[in-house]
């Protein structure tokens, strides 16, 4: 904060510089979690003080720090940046650049008016694009329009492509081996998506190979994987009497290869919420798509339109990454089938999962919609939701630094997708009972309504076990500090 001193102020002297304030030499208060000695900026204002006053032009580099959600362990979250000069549902400079980018086709025209729009802070631009994954549509748009592409981008784009590559090799292995063992499968998203919607690998960042295969097909599909070179990773130490219980209340594992680290989901539900949408047979909607010369199975059409807003939905479109994809193959679809696509949506009950998608696509890429897709109270209650993770004080900070704040938004936006009271006691036991007390206990059917007392007990356990030890640390560290 800057206040003048009282012999400035008290003084006769008239000039310019002595009724300029000046700096007060007592610093600034410690922040909660803040050491005592850092170098980290503050808030400033360079303009105070000034004749005649100059224009704002570096309001979004301003930035202070403020405690993040105490949701990490111990209490002690890290110091995260949160951008305090602009109004929170005022997208940045930095972020309608990447979002320009994000058009498809790309909008050369759209790039280069948000580049000259304001001042831009390119190591922003950079943070931004790598929070949201589009390193790879940033990179196009801004070499398409004829802009310099900043060096860390190029620095990041190389291993990015070449993890594209590397799962695209595991997605056509895998594929054969399957398809071979006469298991039924789709791939969602990944590959089959980036040539569905780009024709390019090197556009869409590919983070890992989702695969969906019917419940009875998981433990075959375990196996086959376990030959392949993969290990379960999320969750572990499952055994036969946890792998029923496992395929019965979760949606996924994922596998990681032993040698490459190339990551695998294996589905056997496509939501992530059960009683949401109708689960696809995947023996008869699976259709074969060719990806680079290796046809590999997907779901096409309605149905994987609708299962792409749900997963945007259902994270908040925590990503643009995902809006991206979604609109990329919306582009490519006539009234007709927008509007076929919205009453199939409406009949399973998720057309606000659809109509948020579409507002969010006019808004952020200016694809034309169904004014009838704003007309939802719970689509636009989605699209508020959203706002508040997609742009913002968190267009540049990982969920994993402030996951109380995405669990709130989570759960807000699950209670508006759906009103069914079905659905709404699945969201119930989602929240009430944790995975891993299911695992740690495995129960026969009967018995699994006990869970809603065992996890509570075993939460509270593990709370105390580790107050416990935060306060034996504290002892023993006491007198060594003496």
């Amino acid at each position: 904060m800057l206040r003048p001193r009282r012999d400035q102020a008290r003084g006769a002297d008239r000039s310019p510089e002595a009724r300029r304030p000046a700096l007060d030499p007592r610093p600034l208060p410690r922040l909660r979690g803040q050491p005592w000695c850092d170098d980290r900026p503050r808030p400033f204002d360079r303009d105070r003080g000034r004749e005649p006053p100059q224009p704002d032009r570096n309001r979004h580099r301003r930035l202070c720090f403020g405690q993040a959600d105490r949701g990490r362990a111990g209490g002690r979250a890290a110091l995260v940046p949160g951008d305090v000069t602009r109004a929170r549902g005022e997208p940045s400079a930095e972020f309608r650049l990447v979002a320009a980018c994000c058009r498809w086709p790309t909008d050369v025209a759209a790039i280069r008016a948000a580049a000259s729009a304001e001042p831009l802070a390119w190591p922003r631009v950079v943070r931004v694009a790598r929070r949201h994954r589009v390193i790879g549509f940033v990179r196009r748009g801004l070499t398409m329009a004829g802009l310099d592409v900043p060096r860390r981008l190029d620095e990041l784009y190389r291993p990015m492509l070449q993890r594209n590559l590397l799962h695209y090799a595991e997605a056509a292995r895998l594929a054969g081996l399957l398809a071979d063992a006469g298991i039924p499968v789709a791939f969602l998203k990944g590959v089959v998506l980036a040539e569905l919607a780009y024709a390019d690998q090197g556009v869409k960042q590919t983070v890992d190979n989702d695969i969906l295969v019917a419940p009875h097909d998981v433990p075959p599909a375990l196996a086959l994987l376990d030959r392949a070179g993969y290990r379960l990773n999320d969750p572990r130490n499952i055994d036969g009497a946890r792998l029923p219980l496992m395929i019965d209340l979760f949606r996924e594992c994922q596998l990681v290869h032993r040698d490459t680290g190339a990551l695998v989901d294996l589905h056997w539900r496509m939501q992530s919420l059960e009683q949401l949408a109708p689960e696809p047979v995947v023996a008869d909607e699976a259709r074969m798509v060719t990806v680079e010369g290796k046809p590999l199975p997907t779901i096409l059409g309605e149905a994987m339109m609708i299962y792409l807003a749900i997963h945007g939905a259902r994270h908040s479109w925590a990503r643009i990454k995902w809006l991206a994809d979604f609109n990329a193959l919306l582009v490519k679809m006539d009234d007709a089938s927008v509007a076929a696509m919205r009453d199939r949506a409406a009949r399973d009950g998720v057309g606000p999962c659809i109509d948020s998608a579409l507002i969010q696509c006019e808004r952020r890429f200016g694809t034309p919609v169904p004014p009838e897709a704003y007309r939802s109270r719970r689509a636009r209650a989605l699209v508020w939701l959203a706002d508040r993770l997609i742009f913002g004080p968190d267009e540049t900070v990982d969920q994993h630094l402030v996951p109380g704040r995405y669990m709130r938004v989570w759960l807000a936006s699950a209670a508006m997708m759906k009103t069914r009271p079905r659905f709404l006691a699945h969201v119930a036991w989602d929240i009430w009972v944790a995975p891993r007390d299911m695992l740690a206990m495995p129960l026969p059917r009967p018995l699994r309504p006990l869970y809603v007392l065992i996890s509570p007990v075993r939460r509270v356990g593990r709370l105390a076990a580790r107050g416990f030890a935060r306060a034996r640390s504290k002892t023993m560290r006491a007198p060594q500090e003496k």
